[in-house]
């Protein structure tokens, strides 16, 4: 089961890559559908975040850990998502050139960075993504059920019933 999960990861990784290389021209298919700038990045960002998840679920797969139930560790995504999330929010719209032009007014070079730091929100979608998708911990474990019945053969002969 990991090995199918491992290779349909990989061929929706391919997919989305695929879809995001050609975004423009898949939008050119749709003819006369005309959609807002607002929603055009978006969807570009939320394919981004798809590719990304896709590829954090392609390195827990790898890593094999053995875990006997599947989980999702949120902990994991706060350490981990929590920094790029907050540089996606922050990377669009007025809040970044707040940010740019009123607490770094003074000094260019420092409102440079700032700019190219905020700007890049395919690094920040992409790595958030990877985020969520090393927080989900798959579990191939034998599956067990939740009241089963044991014999205990010794001196008493006494029967016992886990939970």
């Amino acid at each position: 089961m990991r090995i199918f999960l491992l290779v349909i990861s990989f061929i929706n990784t391919l997919f989305y890559v695929l879809i995001y290389s050609y975004y423009d021209n898949v939008l050119d298919m749709f003819g006369a559908l005309t959609i807002s700038a607002g929603l055009q990045n978006f969807l570009k960002i939320l394919i981004l975040v798809i590719v990304g998840s896709c590829i954090g679920i392609m390195v827990i797969l790898l890593l094999d850990l053995k875990s006997n139930r599947s989980h999702f560790k949120i902990k994991n995504l706060l350490l981990i998502g929590m920094v790029p999330f907050i540089l996606l929010i922050l990377s669009l719209g007025p809040v970044s050139a707040f940010i740019i032009s009123g607490i770094f007014s003074g000094n260019a070079k420092i409102q440079e960075l700032i700019f190219y730091l905020l700007s890049r929100n395919v690094l920040w979608s992409v790595w958030f993504g990877f985020a969520l998708g090393t927080s989900i911990r798959p579990g191939f474990g034998k599956r067990r059920h939740k009241h089963a019945a044991t014999y205990i053969l010794g001196e008493d002969n006494v029967m016992e019933l886990k939970q």
